[in-house]
């Protein structure tokens, strides 16, 4: 297991990506945005987790006004 905190800017985004090996999941800390998981949109908010499987794309962007705030957590670690 391994974690970061990401803070992005209103308006920042983790662009679309891949983690072959390993799932990564976002609980979000503060602010808002909208998670793309497979294409799936997945609105985010304090308290709102988005859990991307292996081989999966997804993606993050802060929609709000203020920073978003997330751990961001891998298993097993990348």
């Amino acid at each position: 297991l391994a974690m970061n905190l990401v803070r992005l800017a209103p308006g920042g985004e983790i662009t679309p990506h891949v983690h072959s090996d390993s799932t990564e999941t976002f609980y979000i800390l503060k602010g808002c945005g909208v998670s793309w998981i497979d294409g799936e949109p997945i609105e985010l908010a304090p308290g709102v987790c988005a859990f991307a499987p292996p081989a999966v794309t997804h993606s993050v962007c802060n929609t709000g006004e203020a920073d978003l705030e997330a751990l961001s957590i891998f298993n097993p670690p990348i």
